[in-house]
C-alpha cells in the first residue's frame, strides 16, 4: 500500500519547501534553486544539488557568489558571455544574472 503523503508518478508534488518552525516572526517558505553557469559557446556548469535559499531577495546575491567562485577557480578564462540560470524546484526560470555584472558590481 503506497504512503498517503507520497506522489503518484504524472501528479504535481504536493511539498514545495519547508516552512520554519514555530517562535518565528512569520513562516517563511524555504525553497531549492539550481543556479546553472551557462557560457556563450555552449559551455555549461550545472548546480545538480541546488541550494537551499530562505527568500527571493536572497537569489541575487547567491548567483553573485556563484558566479564570482566560479570565476575564481580560473580567473584565466574569459566570463564575459557567462550567465548565472536561476531554477526553481520545478524548473522554473526565476532568475538570470550576467557574470560582467557581478564583476563591475550592477
Amino acid at each position: 500500500m503506497a504512503d498517503p503523503g507520497s506522489t503518484r508518478i504524472g501528479e504535481a508534488p504536493k511539498w514545495h519547501g519547508e516552512r520554519c518552525g514555530r517562535g518565528a516572526k512569520k513562516a517563511v517558505t524555504v525553497q531549492r534553486y539550481h543556479f546553472h553557469c551557462v557560457g556563450g559557446g555552449g559551455d555549461a556548469v550545472f548546480d545538480l544539488a541546488g541550494q537551499w535559499v530562505p527568500r527571493l531577495r536572497a537569489l541575487g546575491p547567491q548567483a553573485d557568489r556563484v558566479a564570482c567562485a566560479l570565476m575564481d577557480e580560473a580567473p584565466e578564462m574569459d566570463w564575459t558571455d557567462w550567465l548565472v540560470d536561476v531554477h526553481d524546484a520545478r524548473g522554473r526560470r526565476v532568475l538570470v544574472r550576467a557574470f560582467r555584472d557581478v564583476r563591475s558590481g550592477k
